[in-house]
């Protein structure tokens, strides 16, 4: 797949322009959930499924488990950052955790149970859910040999573009943060997918530099603009 080396050695080469390329990708990234959290706190339901919570959530606590090779393999300043931003979401997930069991519960998992959530069932689904997407992060992570968990990152930014648009339509009215998450999202998404030389991951990670993973980024982006098309069309909700 690649090593930490390959990876380091590009970093190394040039490190403003690595440090650069990871600063617009992330940026963007803490926005989109930034924003999301702001509104599901305000609107009481988030603008992602819950299943997209738990993957990243299972992300979130892998890269913290990783401590050791950020601060003592790795060892360069970047990535240290980064643990420190995924060890504060992991706490923002928990948070969110709560408010779906809170306020979202009947409309997470009634679909399935058909019948009214408890609090206490809404936390069983909510724990098995959230344990079994860092099992899934933390199993594929190893099966691929995505050592720095860079390949998987990158998913995180594909799946929130080409899911956001359909929770959105499941909401059925543009709120607090749409538009905006809507902007970030589309940014996102085109940095994340940016050939070598100018996107961070397709740079770093030598797999990602491949046709494929420019045709990826075509279908995100174009979910991430359909996002946008329908958020404008979308009636305004009620305050």
């Amino acid at each position: 797949m690649y090593t930490i080396n390959s990876v380091m050695n590009v970093v190394y080469h040039n490190p403003a322009a690595a440090v650069t390329m990871a600063l617009l990708t992330y940026a963007f990234g803490f926005a989109q959930y930034i924003t999301s959290m702001l509104m599901q706190v305000k609107g009481k339901e988030a603008p992602f499924y819950f299943w997209m919570h738990a993957w990243y959530f299972g992300h979130d606590l892998t890269f913290s488990l990783l401590f050791y090779q950020w601060f003592h393999v790795v060892h360069f300043w970047l990535f240290e950052v980064l643990w420190a931003g995924c060890v504060i979401f992991v706490g923002i997930e928990l948070f969110s955790l709560f408010y779906s069991v809170k306020y979202e519960r009947d409309r997470i998992w009634g679909k399935y149970l058909h019948a009214q959530v408890s609090v206490s069932t809404a936390w069983r689904y909510g724990i098995v859910g959230y344990a079994l997407g860092f099992a899934l992060f933390f199993l594929i992570r190893l099966g691929l040999g995505d050592q720095m968990c860079l390949i998987l990152m990158m998913s995180t930014n594909a799946i929130l573009a080409l899911a956001a648009s359909f929770k959105m339509q499941e909401m059925g009215t543009r709120r607090f943060g749409t538009v905006m998450l809507g902007w970030y999202t589309l940014f996102g998404t085109i940095f994340t997918f940016l050939p070598k030389g100018y996107g961070f991951f397709a740079t770093l990670v030598a797999p990602l530099d491949h046709a494929w993973f420019s045709v990826l980024g075509v279908i995100c982006v174009l979910f991430a603009i359909r996002y946008l098309v329908l958020a404008f069309r979308m009636p305004k909700a009620a305050n």
